[in-house]
């Protein structure tokens, strides 16, 4: 590859990396992604540390973070710097296997959570009738059916996703 296809090859990954950090996502874990996405073929620990002037460990770490999340797939051994990896291009895909995994480490927790102090606040004011956990219970009540329909929301996209593998390759 020429000295100005892999600049742009690298800008393009940098992009990417900035745009994607917008969500959060560590910015070596979207180079990697990125890298791996624009490579016509598969590439080792080793390639992506040099391409991305990167130590082999972050590398590694950042690479089973992105496997677990179904952004990329691992080919070959399993020891680090015998596997090669490429992207996942079904970034539907992508998106159902990361909005499960957030929704079951966060979603699940701050729903219990806030439902166990909503129920907590209304019988309170249910004993005492002060306008102050009155407000609470509101609040809480208003919050808790929001963090409900973001979840519904997703559980949604998941039904979707699997309704759209159904009908993939027909």
């Amino acid at each position: 590859m020429d000295k100005e296809i892999r600049k742009s090859r690298r800008k393009a990954i940098d992009a990417l990396a900035a745009a994607i950090g917008f969500w959060g996502i560590d910015p070596l874990e979207t180079q990697v992604f990125g890298a791996l996405f624009l490579s016509s073929r598969p590439l080792n620990h080793g390639e992506l540390a040099e391409e991305l002037r990167a130590d082999d460990e972050d590398i590694d770490r950042k690479i089973k973070t992105l496997v677990k999340l179904g952004a990329v797939k691992v080919l070959g051994g399993k020891r680090a710097g015998c596997s090669y990896y490429e992207a996942e291009s079904d970034f539907f895909n992508i998106l159902q296997t990361i909005l499960k995994e957030r929704r079951e480490r966060e979603m699940g927790r701050a729903l219990e959570e806030i439902s166990e102090q909503r129920k907590y606040v209304e019988e309170r004011y249910e004993d005492e009738g002060e306008p102050e956990l009155e407000f609470l219970a509101q609040r809480l009540a208003k919050l808790d059916n929001a963090i409900k329909l973001v979840d519904k929301t997703m559980y949604g996209l998941g039904t979707i996703a699997s309704l759209r593998g159904m009908f993939k390759g027909k």
